[in-house]
């Protein structure tokens, strides 16, 4: 294989801690339909103590592969040491939990030569392994609430604004990082990939969605992963209303009257987190058995988790708000500070 060869394509995977996930994920580059010397893949170990560094060492003798090593510092810092480190003109950003199809790069590569300017992104596809779709919950978030992802609300052939360049499934060219910045260090999870899309925005980013660069989570989120993650993006949320005050982001966000609204749900939340974990577990078991769910059963789950995520997300912007009023001074009753827009 030449190595002295500049790829057309860099992979960029940020990991932390999934080294049976990220050896998945690295198969799944080594049967690429781009010859080996066309891609690389650089890997940016967040401070893992797991196997990380014994599983990247397993693919060297297959894929052009950098290994970089940080403290834990977050998805952005990570993502940013692997946007240093690219030799290609395209990045595509990768997860850690996604296994790719044969022509993922490929099909990245295309929609960029087919649309060429600097501001155009290009969206892929991430589809659940049969496993992961069957599960109830997985299938809620992603073709019912549209918590994570929102496929089924995209046509193929219509440009996107900033709310669609999603990390770990979307690509661009690096000349527009490098020229116009790259993503915020200060989000360490969730967010941060919006936050930069609506930076480029203002010069012009728009996506394009190609539904033949396919991807495949392979790793299943539970009823209290998924709690955790919406508090966490709740938090992002905050921060990114914060760095931009405006109307749009705010919305975007869920921002408006998020404290008013928390108030309200505090005292109940644990007793409708309690009531959607039992319901969850219940479809779970009947799934696990093969049986299919009630549709009384099923509407009763899905109002549980909406009331359940929604309220984990408020908890995690007003908890985030109540920290930045701190920080800035601001005493009870008084309008929380905002940073200036970046």
């Amino acid at each position: 294989m030449r190595t002295d060869k500049t790829p057309l394509i860099s992979g960029i995977l940020p990991t932390y801690n999934r080294a049976g996930y990220l050896r998945k994920a690295l198969e799944g580059l080594t049967c690429q339909t781009l010859e080996r010397d066309e891609f690389e893949v650089i890997v940016v170990d967040d401070g893992s103590f797991d196997e990380t560094r014994r599983v990247v060492d397993l693919f060297r003798e297959n894929l052009q592969l950098i290994y970089l090593h940080q403290e834990n510092a977050g998805i952005s810092a990570a993502k940013n040491r692997g946007i240093a480190q690219a030799r290609a003109p395209i990045l595509v950003f990768l997860d850690d939990d996604d296994v790719a199809r044969l022509t993922l790069l490929e099909e990245h590569l295309w929609s960029h030569e087919r649309y060429p300017d600097l501001v155009v992104a290009v969206l892929g596809h991430t589809a659940l392994s049969r496993r992961v779709a069957a599960i109830p919950l997985m299938h809620f978030v992603t073709e019912v609430a549209f918590y994570l992802f929102c496929y089924p609300r995209i046509r193929v052939g219509e440009w996107l604004d900033y709310t669609y360049f999603w990390g770990g499934r979307s690509s661009c060219k690096a000349a527009l990082l490098r020229k116009y910045g790259c993503f915020n260090p200060r989000f360490q999870f969730g967010c941060e990939d919006i936050e930069l899309g609506y930076r480029l925005s203002q010069i012009g980013l728009r996506v394009v969605y190609n539904p033949r660069a396919v991807s495949t989570m392979v790793r299943p989120l539970t009823f209290d992963d998924f709690c955790r993650r919406i508090e966490k993006q709740g938090s992002s949320n905050w921060l990114f209303s914060e760095l931009h005050p405006t109307e749009e982001v705010r919305t975007w966000g869920d921002i408006p009257r998020a404290q008013e609204r928390w108030a309200v749900l505090e005292p109940y939340l644990e007793t409708i987190l309690a009531s959607a974990r039992h319901l969850d577990g219940m479809a779970n078991e009947r799934t696990e058995e093969g049986l299919e769910l009630d549709p009384a059963l099923v509407t009763e789950l899905h109002n549980a988790y909406w009331q359940s995520f929604d309220g984990c997300r408020l908890r995690g912007i007003v908890k985030a708000a109540t920290e930045s009023a701190t920080i800035c001074g601001s005493l009870p009753g008084e309008e929380i500070c905002l940073g200036n827009e970046i």
